[in-house]
């Protein structure tokens, strides 16, 4: 820090906080007469906090690949140089992943050449299975038909015919019977010859065997011939609508079958296109590009046990942090703000930004952030001087083409301007017993010392609120102090017989080492 006011009794008094001020800008300024005098002067005394710092980005972007496994580094940018945004910055060796992608982009066509196939047997087998069921519901239409032509016409039929036959056997044997009776008859009578009887006799026996016969056909067909031709065709149809049911689910099962070889097909095609895309967009990661513009940090800052590993040859892990690359489109001024000066310092408060590296070059910012805690404190203990810290945000275009990261910067934050205020330089003021004064040098008296009320300061100079007088010469030293050797023309060294005080502007340190 560069403030050098330190007023004891100030401080004492809570007003500590304008010791601390920096540098100083005076619209009237004021000369010292003979290296010892300062006339009163009054303008616009404008307060600024002036501090060292460092010079940061922002943001940073880490470079990360976006590998599967690791990779073997081919070449890489040299550490610190300056980059643009899309410049390739490493190469790892493609040459595992393009024979990988060589291999997948043969399984993907014996893929799809196997889907097709599938597809076309899935196609197949839908129109034999319509073909099929199709064919069994014609055999079940067939054996319903030639159930009911059996039971409804064929039988029927058959019966009538065996009636029919039974009544021509009876007729027959009826008038075979009549006959032989009658032949008996006449034979007794020797109307007839034996002969002709023996003849009726037979005509007899044939008709009733005749008639036996007949009667013997119903029975079988009643019994036997009929009851099984319906359970025969029955049965028929029951096979045949069996079958239709078979061919039915036998379809719809090799139908799904086909369809689960389809479904597997694409999923094992859709599964290795992705591996091959997978593959194809790790072919393009294999490069790597500045994400933005900066100047090239090799690993990453909070890892720097994996650095050893960024070079040519070296073995990298998608992941892990390659390269950190400040991005010097927004540069930053890192600086700590002491404790009694940190209340005056608001967000958005502008700055001024100077740097020893690039002399003559004054850039603006803005305050955007102040820490809630002091950030210089050691673990478990405490420090004398505590401070926050402030970061200052550089703003305007073509900044990043002369920042660096990590030089020293220092930033001026404007706090106020005091308009129409009475000044005086810092070392004209002292304190003693809590109170603060100047020694004024009076016509014909030499130097008194005279009560002052102080207000806010910077570096330099310091307001006067009460006990001056524009134009009123003060003494740029304490005439009291012993070891001071100067002393007013014409006047004692203690011309207000006070004793001896402190100087108000004693050097302050900063803590800074």
């Amino acid at each position: 820090m560069n403030g050098k006011l330190i007023l004891g009794g100030v401080a004492a008094l809570g007003l500590g906080g304008w010791f601390w001020a920096g540098s100083t800008e005076v619209e009237a300024g004021g000369e010292a007469r003979s290296g010892e005098l300062f006339a009163v002067q009054r303008g616009d005394l404008r307060i600024t906090i002036t501090e060292n710092g460092t010079l940061v980005a922002k943001d940073s972007q880490k470079v990360t690949p976006k590998i599967r496994g690791q990779g073997k580094i081919t070449s890489l940018v040299d550490e610190g140089k300056s980059v643009e945004e899309g410049e390739v910055i490493c190469q790892l060796d493609p040459t595992e992943i393009e024979s990988r992608i060589e291999t997948l982009e043969l399984e993907v066509l014996q893929s799809d050449a196997s889907l097709k196939a599938a597809k076309t047997e899935l196609e197949i087998k839908e129109v034999e299975n319509v073909a099929a069921v199709a064919k069994a519901e014609v055999t079940v239409e067939k054996a319903e038909k030639e159930l009911e032509k059996y039971r409804d016409g064929e039988a029927p039929q058959q019966r009538k015919k065996l009636e029919v036959a039974i009544k021509d056997a009876e007729t027959e044997f009826n008038r075979a019977e009549k006959n032989l009776e009658d032949s008996k008859k006449l034979l007794t009578e020797n109307f007839i010859k034996r002969s002709e009887l023996e003849d009726h006799q037979i005509k007899y026996e044939r008709a009733v065997v005749q008639k036996e016969g007949a009667e013997l056909d119903m029975q079988i067909f009643e019994k036997y011939t009929h009851p099984m031709k319906l359970k025969d065709l029955q049965t028929a149809l029951d096979d045949a609508k069996r079958e239709l049911q078979t061919a039915k689910k036998r379809g719809e099962s090799e139908l799904a079958q086909k369809r689960v070889s389809v479904t597997q097909g694409e999923k094992r095609l859709v599964a290795q296109q992705k591996q091959l895309d997978e593959r194809k967009e790790d072919l393009d990661n294999m490069t790597l590009k500045a994400p933005c513009p900066g100047i090239v940090l090799y690993g990453d800052p909070h890892q720097p046990w994996y650095r050893e590993n960024i070079k040519v040859g070296g073995e990298i892990w998608g992941g892990h942090t390659v390269m950190t690359i400040p991005d010097l489109r927004v540069m930053q001024v890192k600086i700590e703000v002491h404790e009694a000066d940190i209340d005056k310092v608001k967000v958005d408060q502008i700055a001024r930004v100077t740097m020893d590296t690039y002399p003559g070059l004054v850039l603006e910012g803005k305050v955007s952030k102040i820490a809630s805690v002091a950030g210089n404190q050691e673990w478990g203990g405490s420090s004398e001087v505590k401070k926050f810290d402030v970061e200052v945000t550089i703003h305007g275009e073509g900044i990043e083409k002369q920042m660096r990261p990590g030089i020293s910067a220092k930033a001026e934050v404007e706090v106020e301007t005091r308009k129409d205020a009475l000044y005086v330089p810092l070392q004209s003021v002292f304190a003693a017993d809590g109170e603060q004064f100047c020694h004024v040098m009076e016509p014909g008296k030499g130097p008194v010392r005279r009560k002052v009320e102080i207000g806010p300061s910077n570096d330099n100079f310091v307001e006067v609120v009460n006990g001056l007088q524009q134009g009123e010469d003060v003494l740029l030293y304490n005439p009291v102090l012993p070891e001071s050797n100067k002393k007013a023309d014409g006047a004692e060294a203690a011309g207000d017989g006070t004793e001896a005080t402190e100087p108000a502007a004693a050097e302050k340190g900063d803590g800074k080492s």
